[in-house]
């Protein structure tokens, strides 16, 4: 089996976690008239990926790969609790423990592993996304950086592709700027080799967008 194979796997459109769900804010953002074209919503992704969720995101993630080898469910569930409480926003929690808990139940149908069943026996029961892909890429034999790495550029995707919905961006100008933020998703990723003591971020605006949505009318995304 090619591991690059199943990262490409785990973070491609055929392998429907929901993230196309999720604005993580940034639809608020618009409305606001924070963001509203393809420079200020690359800086937007840039500032989420150095300074909150993404860097938060790939420490959590780095741990969850980590306790794989240790075979300690009791902490990769409080892992988990502790990644869900740091969600600044009731969407925000649902848009982590949505995707997490999608990803895990496609990887035990698609690339099941008998250690999975022992360190997360419960079906359906909710998990970050980031410790699940944490969790998972550890019992796989993935190498973390690449892990990491391959998880934050589909966040960042992600977040382009919500800004082509909302008619912020192009499609040809949001891979150019996807190509742009690559430094910034590679240097996000080397936090995962960072203890938890350095969860943090001051990524203000993006939290406060993210509670500004919960009141939005005529969403079309659920964060």
């Amino acid at each position: 089996m090619s591991l690059e194979f199943q990262r490409q796997a785990w973070f491609s459109p055929a392998f429907p976690v929901g993230g196309f769900a999720y604005s993580h804010g940034i639809e608020a953002a618009a409305e606001e008239g924070i963001v509203t074209n393809g420079a200020a919503l690359a800086g937007w992704i840039g500032d989420i990926l150095s300074l909150g969720t993404g860097r938060n995101d790939a420490i959590l993630l780095g741990e969850a790969w980590r306790l794989s080898a240790d075979g300690d469910a009791t902490a990769l569930q409080e892992l988990s609790d502790l990644a869900l409480a740091l969600s600044q926003a009731a969407e925000r929690r649902l848009e982590s423990a949505q995707q997490g808990t999608s990803f895990l139940a496609l990887v035990r149908r698609a690339w099941p592993h008998e250690r999975l069943v022992m360190l997360w026996p419960e079906e359906g029961r909710e998990i970050a996304f980031p410790v699940a892909v944490g969790l998972t890429g550890g019992l796989h034999g993935q190498p973390l950086d690449a892990l990491a790495a391959s998880y934050l550029q589909a966040f960042a995707g992600n977040l382009l592709a919500a800004g082509i919905r909302l008619a912020i961006i192009g499609q040809s100008e949001a891979q150019q700027r996807l190509a742009e933020l690559q430094p910034l998703i590679l240097q996000a990723a080397r936090a995962s080799v960072l203890p938890l003591s350095a969860l943090g971020g001051s990524a203000l605006m993006a939290d406060l967008m993210a509670l500004r949505h919960e009141t939005l009318n005529g969403r079309l995304f659920r964060s």
